[in-house]
């Protein structure tokens, strides 16, 4: 899951950026421009959204294009402007949730984790392929594919961040409890399998930095 936060504050933009990027891939910036260009480039789960940014009440203006870019992107305005209407305007422009500062982080993490349940697919379809995020079962033309352990857990691994990369480095240390003895090509070694087993086109290799499962 991809998380962007668009947030003017340098303190709470680095503070929830270094919470979230523990389980998720986050993305952080402090102005419209630069959040519209992440927009466009990037395809996120989630949109943490400040609506005053740089002085002027100009945040919400951002729920449009990243509902165009990808309407099951769930929104969340974190804002000081923290009345009825106000809230009631947010969600009127599209917000999925409105949180007033200051807030309690756990809260926050509490609402993102909501968002994600509502907004992640439980079924994604790749071609021939079709997998059930909540059972984790995966189904070429109606038949099982049985993966190994390993095989499973790479492959959701990557669909768990579909969308970014994912260093050989990051899946093995995601699923080997001792990873200093894993050679790096073992990685390479499972993916050829899991091609094999899979559609080839699902796991694309990008050079020199990992792994990716591109949004189908």
């Amino acid at each position: 899951m991809r998380i962007l936060i668009v947030e003017d504050d340098p303190d709470l933009r680095e503070l929830l950026e270094s919470i979230l990027s523990v389980k998720y891939s986050v993305d952080a910036v402090g102005d419209v421009s630069t959040a519209l260009d992440y927009l466009t480039s990037y395809h996120y789960t989630i949109l943490l959204l400040d609506r005053n940014l740089m002085g002027e009440d100009i945040g919400l203006n951002l729920i449009t294009p990243a509902k165009a870019k990808n309407p099951q992107c769930g929104i969340l305005v974190m804002s000081a402007y923290g009345n009825v209407i106000d809230k009631i305007e947010g969600l009127n422009k599209g917000a999925d949730d409105y949180i007033e500062k200051p807030f309690d982080i756990d809260e926050l993490l509490a609402r993102i984790n909501a968002l994600s349940r509502r907004f992640t697919p439980t079924t994604l379809l790749f071609e021939n392929i079709t997998v059930d995020m909540s059972s984790k079962t995966i189904m070429s033309d109606g038949k099982p594919i049985i993966l190994t352990k390993k095989e499973d857990a790479i492959f959701f691994t990557l669909l768990e961040r579909m969308g970014t990369i994912v260093s050989r480095d990051e899946i093995i240390n995601s699923i080997y409890d001792h990873p200093e003895n894993i050679a790096s090509n073992t990685i390479d070694v499972m993916i050829n399998t899991l091609r094999k087993k899979l559609n080839p086109s699902i796991i694309t290799t990008i050079k020199t930095r990992g792994y990716m499962i591109e949004h189908p």
